[in-house]
């Protein structure tokens, strides 16, 4: 059985945030939105003091307003530290401003509901310090120990003013919607802990049923190339002792067969293994009887990485074998050019041509061989032919190493992009 991809094996990171890491994850970002509201809060209480000053300018206010700026400072220690010892430093803290606060504004703000809109901006804070984050349970919990240090630090600035109790009705709903929004976070990720281990093993039954869908094709495609070629190629050949040159390439390609070098990831080609590779196939299909000639520049090859040289090599052979057995001329013209994106080769012929509509399904040379193997690297083949007219058939290959195409090997005995 062929190894599965690293993409495959890699599941735990396929979909989303791993499960495992997930309630952490929201946790914290759910905590992270809580400071940015809490700040937000002690804003508008100061803002909301400077307009109640401006329309009463008897009121003194530069209590409240300093009162605030040790919560405020306390918010930027939680968020830099975010452990246990910054929340519960924060609830002590922010207490006290929240008692200073609700003495200064509840002697200086006559009016019941500024005063309670005031008062719960204050609590607000306290209400979203979220504790350390790690555990959505537990950002509920510092929440409502937060609600109650503040509830009960502005109750007791209020009975010290000898003033009325305040519902902080804006405190309430702010506890209320945190716990809500805490819970319901909750459960969604243990729905998606339920869920994603599903979806992590469909992905990955994809990515193989993917993976051996292109090794079964590239399989079929060197068959085609090796045994119906060689095969093709003996039917052809005189009575008499089969070529010494065609007997070599059958035992090369039995090899290749039979072995599964083709199937191991490879790594970079040496320097010049493009066109040495190259250049031995179009020797095979010369000394079998076809005059090749070559244009442009062969060393484009060399920026292709070892897949698609791979590829590229056996494209170009077995358009070569097609020109042997089926365009009824013994010359074609091999051309490669670089565009600097990617590497492009042509193979040409003066031939009596086709209708590639006209080509029977069970004729994989062009399809499989060609196509679907330049395809499988990322790369685009066009043709052009009609009876009578030749053929011209373009294959363009980029730079780019391509994913999910099949490692072949290029060098040594093992390229089989010779004709057969």
């Amino acid at each position: 059985m062929v190894g599965v991809p690293d993409a495959a094996r890699k599941d735990s990171l396929v979909l989303g945030i791993p499960t495992h890491l997930a309630p952490r994850v929201n946790a914290w970002s759910t905590v992270r939105a809580f400071h940015a509201a809490a700040i937000g809060s002690i804003v508008a209480a100061a803002l909301a003091l400077v307009l109640y000053r401006v329309a009463e300018p008897d009121i003194r206010i530069a209590g409240a307003v300093l009162a605030l700026v040790p919560m405020l400072g306390m918010v930027a220690v939680h968020v830099q530290f975010g452990t246990w010892r910054s929340a519960v430093a924060f609830l002590a803290i922010g207490g006290v401003c929240a008692w200073w606060f609700a003495l200064v504004v509840s002697r200086e703000v006559p009016t019941g509901w500024v005063t309670s809109y005031l008062l719960s901006l204050s609590v607000i804070p306290l209400i979203l310090v979220g504790g350390a984050g790690a555990v959505p349970g537990r950002v509920a919990l510092w929440s409502v120990a937060g609600f109650v240090v503040g509830r009960a630090a502005s109750a007791v600035a209020v009975l010290q003013t000898g003033g009325p109790a305040r519902p902080l009705v804006l405190a309430w709903v702010t506890v209320v919607f945190v716990v809500a929004l805490v819970l319901v976070t909750s459960r969604s990720t243990g729905r998606s802990e339920r869920v994603q281990p599903e979806l992590l093993r469909s992905a990955r039954e994809e990515h193989v049923s993917a993976y051996r869908a292109g090794v079964e094709a590239e399989a079929s495609a060197i068959l085609h190339d090796t045994v119906l070629n060689h095969l093709g190629a003996i039917a052809l050949a005189p009575d008499g002792p089969i070529d010494r040159q065609l007997a070599a390439t059958v035992d090369a390609d039995l090899a290749v067969l039979t072995g599964k070098e083709w199937l191991a990831p490879q790594t970079g080609p040496r320097p010049g293994a493009a066109s040495d590779a190259f250049e031995r196939m179009l020797d095979e299909h010369r000394a079998s009887g076809l005059d090749v000639t070559v244009s442009g520049d062969p060393s484009a090859l060399d920026g292709l990485d070892e897949r698609a040289l791979t590829a590229v090599v056996r494209a170009v052979g077995q358009c070569l074998a097609n020109v042997q057995k089926h365009a009824g001329t013994d010359a074609a013209e091999v051309s490669v050019f670089d565009d600097s994106a990617s590497c492009t080769v042509m193979v040409v012929d003066d031939g009596r041509g086709f209708d590639e509509q006209e080509t029977g399904t069970d004729r994989m040379g062009l399809r499989g061989s060609v196509r679907e193997r330049i395809g499988r690297v990322g790369g685009d083949v066009q043709v052009w032919s009609s009876p009578g007219s030749g053929t011209s058939v373009m294959m363009s290959v980029p730079y780019a190493p391509a994913t999910g195409a099949i490692a072949v090997p290029v060098s040594g005995d093992d390229d089989s992009g010779r004709r057969g």
